[in-house]
């Protein structure tokens, strides 16, 4: 699955194969040189053989193959010269065609994975690159940590102020969520407005250092660009994979951990005297 996260990595086509692809498509600066080569002693080899007296005329250098054979013999270098960089170009070409065949069969590989809104993985991506995590957590006896987040009252906000409104926060929480993990982790939209975290080896400390640093930028994002009169509030469920367990029971033991700190925060607007909302 370590694969599969190279092929989709920054949500995107594979940078190194455009890296390749720009270095095929950019003139072959030692073909250049090899042609230049060749049409020098292509020319010297005429030139010997037009005016072999005027060419030598110094004597200081003895030639005894006639200035005939120096030319048959410089034109077959020129010839071999010319096939080698021919049959070079041929096979740069094939290299070009096919690394170009392979992007965009990635793109659209990955473009199938990915959620159109958020620009994050969608649950076509969750059932294969999460077993294959939890495998490799379980082989390498490594942690594998799960946060499932939530936007409180996201339905009523949808109602309250406009699909549109609500795609926007929507896209804003994910930029986020994407924000606060690294290249290595997997950000999947889990539901309508639920985002999975898969954080492969991750323990305790790591996980709650990325639970608190997502509740950190969501206040942040609030204090610089509310949207209507509430604060977006994300509910986040924090769960730690054990060895043995199955994909469904992670999500499940995510999800109501999520739904408990939502509770807990219906409980703490209650006792502030705020009107609690459907969530």
């Amino acid at each position: 699955m370590h694969n599969a996260h190279e092929v989709f990595e920054k949500l995107g086509p594979n940078a190194r194969l455009q890296l390749q692809l720009s270095q095929l498509e950019s003139p072959n600066r030692g073909a250049w040189i090899l042609i230049v080569f060749s049409a020098a002693v292509l020319a010297l080899g005429a030139l010997s053989l037009l005016s072999p007296a005027s060419f030598w005329r110094a004597n200081e250098l003895e030639i005894k193959i006639p200035p005939q054979v120096l030319f048959v013999i410089m034109l077959a270098l020129v010839v071999v010269a010319l096939d080698v960089t021919r049959r070079e170009r041929e096979v740069q070409r094939l290299r070009l065609a096919n690394l170009q065949q392979t992007l965009e069969a990635q793109s659209e590989q990955a473009a199938g994975f990915l959620d159109t809104l958020t620009k994050v993985f969608n649950r076509n991506f969750l059932h294969e690159v999460l077993q294959g995590e939890i495998a490799r957590a379980e082989r390498n006896n490594h942690p594998l940590a799960l946060l499932m987040c939530d936007i409180n009252n996201f339905k009523q906000f949808n109602d309250r102020h406009g699909h549109l409104m609500g795609d926007f926060v929507l896209a804003q929480v994910a930029g986020i969520i994407k924000s606060c993990v690294r290249g290595s982790d997997y950000v999947v939209r889990y539901g309508g407005d639920e985002f999975l975290v898969i954080l492969p080896e991750t323990g305790a400390d790591g996980a709650a250092i990325v639970r608190g640093r997502i509740k950190r930028k969501v206040l942040e994002w609030n204090q610089q660009n509310r949207a209507g009169e509430a604060p977006v509030i994300l509910s986040l469920g924090l769960y730690h994979h054990i060895a043995g367990d199955p994909p469904e029971k992670d999500l499940a033991e995510a999800d109501r951990r999520m739904y408990e700190d939502k509770l807990a925060a219906d409980r703490t607007a209650a006792g502030a005297g705020i009107p609690l909302r459907n969530a």
